[in-house]
C-alpha cells in the first residue's frame, strides 16, 4: 500500500491496530498462562473482555469510515510477540516471570496508545464522524487503564 494521503495513512494505521488487537487476544492469554502469581494471571485474563470490546469498536470504525475490514501486520507487533515467546521459553524464576509478563504487557499498552493517538489525530484532521473519534478515544482510555494497573503492580513490587 502506497501512502500518499492522510486517508491512506488512516486506513493503514487502522488495519495495523486491528491486527494488533487480534494478536493481543492471544498475547494476553499467553501472558496469563505464563505468569507465576494469581494477581498477574487475573490481570491479563481479565483484559480479554476489554480487548473483545475494542475489536468490536475497531470493526465499527471501519464501517463508519467506509473502509474494507482488513488487518495489516506490523513489525512492532511481531517484535513484541517475539519478546513474549522469549520470555515464555526462557524465564524460569517465578518472580522474574511476573516482572517479564508485566514488562511485555506494558510495552503492548504503550504501542496501542501510540497507534490510537495517531489515529485520533488523523480522524480529526480528516473530519471523520465524531463516532469514529469517540470509539478511538474509548479504546485509548481502556489501554491507559490497563497500563495504570501494570504500573501499580510495579510500584507495589518496588515498595515491598
Amino acid at each position: 500500500m502506497s501512502i500518499k494521503t492522510e486517508a491512506d495513512m488512516f486506513e493503514r494505521e487502522l488495519q495495523k491496530l486491528y491486527h494488533a488487537e487480534l494478536e493481543i487476544l492471544d498475547l494476553n492469554g499467553d501472558l496469563a498462562e505464563a505468569a507465576a502469581s494469581e494477581e498477574i494471571r487475573e490481570l491479563f485474563a481479565g483484559h480479554r473482555e476489554d480487548t473483545v470490546a475494542q475489536i468490536t469498536r475497531i470493526e465499527e470504525i471501519f464501517e463508519l469510515a467506509e473502509l474494507p475490514l482488513e488487518e495489516r501486520g506490523s513489525p512492532i507487533m511481531e517484535g513484541l510477540l517475539a519478546e513474549k515467546d522469549e520470555f515464555v521459553n526462557e524465564v524460569e524464576s517465578d518472580e522474574l516471570r511476573d516482572l517479564d509478563a508485566i514488562g511485555v504487557g506494558t510495552i503492548n499498552e504503550r504501542i496501542e496508545i501510540t497507534l490510537l493517538d495517531r489515529l485520533v489525530l488523523l480522524a480529526e484532521s480528516l473530519d471523520h464522524p465524531e463516532a469514529v473519534v469517540n470509539r478511538l478515544e474509548q479504546n485509548r482510555s481502556e489501554a491507559e487503564s490497563a497500563l495504570r494497573k501494570m504500573q501499580e503492580f510495579r510500584e507495589r513490587r518496588r515498595e515491598s
